[in-house]
């Protein structure tokens, strides 16, 4: 026998950034049951723990979907890597745990495409302010008292340093807070840690809500459908542990499975586009043909340089003791360098298509960081990633077949505009000046890639062999007026009854930054609404 009940007042399908919050917000109320399904297992593992392993979570292992795209026709045909959370905390428990909300104006923007300007920066600022406990920034836009930590990275790679004093000499000006009056600039990230350890959704909101007696919590119970009933949505069928169980909702169902997840688990419902659905072998209930559109994501090249710094992450017979005695400090105390953060430095800048605000997001790396860390490589280096904030290209996640456990077809359609190759190559451009700056002038030794970097006909011809993406996909079920929006200002799906998708999929529009702190405050406004309403 099972031990969980079978029927809830509200079924929550996916434990990740925005699934957390939700559970958070709805067990407030201790007269209402709810459930969470995870279809990876739990979190409780020293590589999601400790922040210098994060290579090996995002790499692939248990916790990731580790999903492929279709061929992108730009990008030499290659089918790209992408990484996805499949555990409690979602992605915010394999992220690079830097905490950015994205410009201010992105804010505003969502209450337009919404049609509701409740979705507003005033708005937005508040919940970010409710939810963050920062160790360093307060006032009138920070907050520090909230669950979810918020910290300065203790201790600057050398080489971190140098990136930060090349920003100065290339007269870009110093920000040492991206969530500030302004992104513009040169400064180190803040990141979700609390104190030696990742501080993930699951550990800022999802365990209080545990406490509270009323949160029954189901890992690897992967969703088959969205049970639906006269047009209303009354449970889920699931696989637990790989047994077949219906679970009833008897208030909402709320879809929190990401980008990917949330729009394949309603076509597989029968909630789309009907000749998508009628070609996977799907009978179609609601006609919503938005559903799987609109996909967007940040596309993101590095530059690759070796260095002659020993104190650059790496390995080497010269770091080897000292990587070991991180190792053992880190197995016997708990700290020491193996729980700083190693993607530390940051910048936003703008490229010659850029409008009003930064379009290109920096993140530099005290060592090497190929094939989102798949690949090795001896010795010492340094890595300057810059994505394109802003694309117009657009996508989609289509089901193949009537099959939960068979991936969807993903494909970001990267490069289907000449505008995002332009901002991205002007980023590349841009990086390279950064990394030959006279800062770097002792340390730098030769480049790793761009293998060619004589005109930009090479850089982009680098672009596409080696492009990847900067892992923020959204707005495949989005909130949106006109025939492609999916869910509407309260994230209700149109046409469906007792349904909601709350996550990145419901983005209106892709942020300037990171989405792991957006999609939290997303999911803290809708959870709120949920409440409300009921």
């Amino acid at each position: 026998m099972a031990d969980f009940a079978t029927e809830y007042d509200y079924i929550i399908v996916g434990a990740g950034s925005a699934g957390c919050v939700v559970a958070e917000q709805l067990t407030r109320d201790r007269d209402v049951t709810v459930c969470i399904l995870e279809a990876g297992k739990s979190d409780n593992h020293p590589n999601i723990r400790t922040p210098m392993l994060l290579k090996e979570v995002v790499s692939g292992g248990p916790f990731n979907w580790s999903y492929e795209t279709e061929p992108q026709a730009r990008l030499n045909n290659r089918r790209m890597f992408w990484p996805r959370g499949k555990t409690l905390g979602g992605s915010s428990s394999i992220n690079a745990m830097h905490y950015m909300r994205g410009a201010k104006e992105n804010f505003d923007e969502w209450g337009e495409i919404a049609g509701d300007r409740s979705w507003s920066w005033a708005d937005a600022l508040d919940r970010f302010r409710r939810q963050e406990n920062n160790n360093r920034f307060d006032g009138a836009l920070h907050g520090t008292d909230g669950p979810l930590h918020v910290q300065s990275i203790p201790k600057l790679n050398p080489l971190t340093k140098l990136f930060l004093q090349a920003g100065s000499e290339l007269q870009y000006p110093e920000n040492d807070d991206f969530n500030g009056e302004k992104q513009y600039g040169f400064g180190p990230y803040q990141v979700t840690m609390n104190g030696p350890r990742r501080w993930s959704a699951a550990d800022a909101f999802l365990r209080p809500a545990m406490e509270r007696g009323n949160l029954t919590v189901i890992t690897e119970a992967l969703g088959h459908k969205v049970r639906l009933e006269s047009g209303k949505a009354t449970g889920v069928v699931a696989a637990i542990k790989g047994e077949i169980t219906e679970l009833t909702a008897r208030k909402e169902v709320i879809l929190s499975g990401g980008a990917i997840n949330s729009p394949q688990l309603l076509q597989l419902s029968g909630i789309g586009d009907p000749d998508w659905l009628k070609a996977a072998g799907v009978t179609p209930q609601i006609d919503l043909p938005g559903v799987g559109r609109n996909l967007m994501d940040h596309l993101d090249v590095a530059a690759v340089a070796t260095v002659n710094t020993t104190e650059a992450i790496g390995m080497s017979l010269q770091r080897f003791p000292k990587n070991m005695y991180d190792v053992l400090r880190w197995m016997i105390r708990g700290d020491g360098d193996f729980t700083i953060n190693p993607v530390q430095g940051g910048a936003f800048i703008s490229s010659s298509v850029a409008g009003d605000i930064p379009d290109l997001q920096l993140v530099f790396i005290p060592g090497y960081s190929i094939n989102h860390g798949k690949d090795t490589k001896m010795g010492h280096g340094m890595t300057l990633h810059v994505c394109h904030l802003y694309p117009e290209s657009r996508g989609e996640i289509r089901i193949r077949s009537n099959d939960p456990a068979e991936y969807p077809a993903i494909d970001p359609n990267y490069l289907a505009s000449d505008f995002d190759l332009t901002a991205l190559t002007d980023g590349y451009e841009k990086v390279i000046e950064i990394l030959r700056a006279p800062a770097f002038r002792d340390e730098f030794v030769e480049w790793v890639y761009p293998e060619k970097s004589g005109s930009r006909a090479d850089l982009v011809e680098d672009i596409r062999q080696r492009a990847e993406t900067l892992y923020h996909p959204t707005s495949t079920c989005i909130m949106a007026e006109g025939e492609l929006g999916v869910v509407d200002p309260q994230c209700r799906v149109r046409g469906v009854s007792g349904l909601r998708v709350v996550d990145a999929s419901a983005m209106p529009r892709l942020v300037g930054g990171n989405t792991n702190a957006p999609t939290m405050m997303l999911a803290d406004k809708a959870g709120e609404m949920i409440r409300e309403s009921a």
